[in-house]
């Protein structure tokens, strides 16, 4: 009985490490890639797309629903960018200021004032990720060079069918209200900004009676917000008006930048009653 009982234990020993082995190639080797941190997911969908797969790992700290601004950088973050090769972030997030590491690669970069989620900027920002990025793998250059020019035709070609299908709808020289995050996106997809306005905390009574009179005087056909700074920063505008509250993406969702505008497009038109 106890030859039996040690028998049965040597088996499942051996067992778990066949799994072990057929999980991870040999045991010890679970991950040999090149770890790059991102401060959010428009930089690490951009690095993903420059940067060959089977060498690099690219992860992000912001999750895509999260506002920038009100981000707590969290302990596992940290210790996250101090095990990373490279650590790239934008310029105007604090939270990045805040999270202080000592890896020897860091990579700030100015957004140049655009809003990367509308296509134009997109490949704006793709171009001058790339660069940089040469500038950090050098032995690299040929494939980031090849990849950034598969990607930005990639983008183009979405991009062009994706703003067809607006202007098919008739929505072009529309006038809206929007968050200030969501005006480039929005003129992108052919409609008039007329006013903006900020976070919610930052509307006042004199700026929403501001708003009110403009959407009445310029007939807007909806208010649009941005889901990271407040998604519901307009409702109430868009409901004294009688008009359609919209909230678009200002960050891709872990599917993708050009999943996200084509989402942000379809949310536009369904609530317009477009087909």
């Amino acid at each position: 009985m106890r030859i039996k009982t040690i028998f049965i234990r040597v088996l499942l020993f051996l067992t778990a490490m066949l799994g072990a082995f057929s999980v991870g190639g040999h045991a010890g080797a679970v991950e040999t890639r090149t770890l790059v941190v991102t401060s959010d997911t428009i930089l690490s969908g951009m690095a993903g797309a420059l940067l060959p797969p089977d060498r690099y790992r690219i992860e992000a700290i912001l999750p895509p629903g999260q506002c920038p601004g009100h981000y707590d950088v969290k302990l596992s973050d940290i210790e996250k960018m101090q095990k990373a090769a490279l650590v790239i972030s934008f310029r105007s997030l604090p939270f990045m200021e805040k999270a202080k590491t000592d890896t020897p690669r860091r990579l700030k970069i100015d957004n140049g004032g655009r809003n990367w989620m509308a296509p134009d900027s997109y490949i704006f920002g793709l171009d001058r990720l790339a660069q940089e990025l040469i500038g950090v793998f050098p032995d690299e250059r040929k494939e980031i060079e090849i990849r950034k020019e598969a990607t930005v035709r990639h983008v183009r070609e979405e991009a062009r069918m994706l703003k067809d299908m607006a202007l098919t709808a008739g929505i072009s020289g529309s006038a809206v209200l929007s968050s200030s995050m969501q005006k480039e996106p929005l003129e992108w997809m052919g409609f008039r900004v007329v006013g903006v306005y900020g976070r919610p905390e930052a509307l006042s009574v004199r700026e929403v009676s501001r708003l009110l009179r403009l959407g009445k005087e310029k007939r807007i056909v909806a208010v649009v917000d941005n889901l990271q700074s407040g998604p519901d920063a307009g409702k109430s505008i868009a409901e004294t008006l009688g008009k359609p509250h919209i909230v678009l993406n200002n960050f891709p969702s872990e599917s993708g930048y050009l999943t996200t505008l084509r989402k942000n497009v379809e949310a536009v038109l369904k609530a317009l009653e477009h087909p």
